[in-house]
């Protein structure tokens, strides 16, 4: 497993999200270092990104050294693209100071469709 944390985070999220009909998408190996739900437009994707920490506190503690990660979320057709990161290692902090935000991505619905 190359991505122990993050894959277990995963699952830890799935098996909380689990009857809101969301699909997930990682994106470990594009060095993206994402876990990307995709939401029905009848869910408020502002609220699920704000209530995120909430939702980490609750789950179990993961027996792994920490891993950036970026848990994000948006609708079907990639809009409403939003992202909070997790573990943020050095060059994240240099980019932060330097530029004083993270670069943010926006999600092409192509993106969404070629993973289905």
């Amino acid at each position: 497993m190359n991505h122990p944390y993050k894959s277990e985070l995963l699952v830890n999220l799935k098996a909380y999200y689990h009857d809101r009909g969301w699909r997930s998408i990682t994106y470990f190996d594009a060095k993206r270092d994402e876990i990307l739900f995709v939401l029905p437009e009848t869910d408020d994707v502002t609220k699920v990104l704000n209530n995120l920490y909430t939702v980490l506190g609750t789950l179990p503690e993961i027996d792994h050294p920490k891993e950036r990660v970026v848990i994000s979320f948006c609708y079907e057709n990639g809009d409403s693209y939003c992202s909070r990161l997790i573990n943020p290692n050095k060059q994240d902090e240099i980019n932060l100071a330097l530029i004083g935000y993270r670069p943010e991505r926006r999600i092409r619905p192509e993106e969404l469709q070629e993973l289905q």
